[in-house]
């Protein structure tokens, strides 16, 4: 049975960490990609990278829609490419009762593995690629508030 997890908020010093590859994809992080999902959908959010919950492994569970089908998790993901640019709100887990616009690439392309270690490559556009932005910036130590705009 998956467990809640604590969600790390500002000003922790642990979200401006950039988080540890993960070497192996085993049973433990199974384990917390699952409690990482229970989390995600109990605070009603629609992405969680491991460091928002205090995990050091760069790992990120997502799902936009919210349809199970949606689920995408990712180990090790890094942005191979970047296109165009979309202005849009954003909000995190990690600052409650915070949103403000901020400027992303509209088109990635995402490399990393899956839960089974299989290498896999996401080429996602518009909210989807905001999301994995969002996530990804969490695993480099980045926070959304750096990037808003004025």
């Amino acid at each position: 049975m998956p467990e809640s997890l604590k969600i790390v908020t500002y000003p922790d010093p642990f979200l401006r960490r950039r988080v540890d590859d993960v070497d192996e994809v085993d049973d433990g992080v199974r384990r917390a990609v699952s409690d990482m999902l229970h989390t995600m959908y109990e605070k009603h959010g629609v992405g969680l990278a491991a460091s928002q919950v205090g995990v050091n492994r760069r790992i990120l569970a997502i799902n936009p829609t919210g349809d199970p089908d949606d689920e995408l998790v990712l180990i090790n993901p890094m942005i191979a490419e970047a296109r165009g640019a979309m202005e849009g709100e954003e909000g995190c887990l990690s600052f409650p009762g915070v949103s403000g616009l901020v400027i992303r690439s509209c088109n990635i392309t995402v490399a990393g593995y899956d839960l089974d270690g299989n290498e896999v490559e996401i080429v996602a556009c518009d909210f989807l690629a905001r999301v994995l932005q969002h996530e990804i910036d969490h695993l480099e130590g980045m926070l959304f508030v750096d990037r808003m705009t004025p």
